[in-house]
């Protein structure tokens, strides 16, 4: 991972901030989890959940995720704390197409707020907030952008269980 870390400041000020060399390799580092088999699934079951309501991507870097659920038809928001992520973003698909609001994903408030059917988090994302105190705001705010009824979804990665032993 790249990029630099900020001041413990605030809430979500010690989250990674990607910087545009970061940003313009952030694509093809992570190539494999551009792969269909792998991508598809998850654009699948984000897709059942919004049930075509609106979701909202936190943390949505350079749209791995939001770009593909978007052209699903499912309408597409996203808040993201890198403005280099969103330029490349911005490189596969514009603003009309997929909007997207500079800033952090623990108190960043999105238009539409109260009425996204699902908040995502994807790609271990959920770990560049760094305290719990973060951790937990950010789920009082997905939880803040949701309908009634509406789902908050995180993928984090499961740690082989012999490294937690050593």
């Amino acid at each position: 991972m790249g990029g630099r870390r900020g001041t413990l400041t605030d809430v979500v000020s010690s989250s990674d901030v990607w910087d545009e060399e970061d940003a313009a390799t952030y694509d093809a580092d992570g190539a494999e989890y551009f792969k269909p088999e792998v991508l598809d699934p998850t654009v699948d079951f984000l897709e059942r959940l919004a049930d075509g309501g609106p979701a909202l991507e936190f943390a949505i870097g350079t749209g791995r995720v939001g770009i593909s659920l978007a052209a699903r038809g499912v309408p597409v928001t996203g808040i993201e704390l890198s403005a280099a992520m969103v330029a490349q973003l911005r490189l596969k698909v514009g603003e009309g197409e997929l909007p997207v609001i500079v800033g952090d994903m623990a108190t960043t408030m999105a238009p539409g707020a109260g009425s996204f059917s699902v908040v995502f988090l994807v790609w271990n994302s959920i770990s560049n907030l760094r305290t719990q105190a973060e951790q937990v705001q950010c789920f009082r705010h997905a939880a803040n952008h949701l309908r009634p009824g509406g789902r908050f979804v995180i993928e984090l990665w499961v740690p082989p269980i012999q490294r937690l032993l050593t």
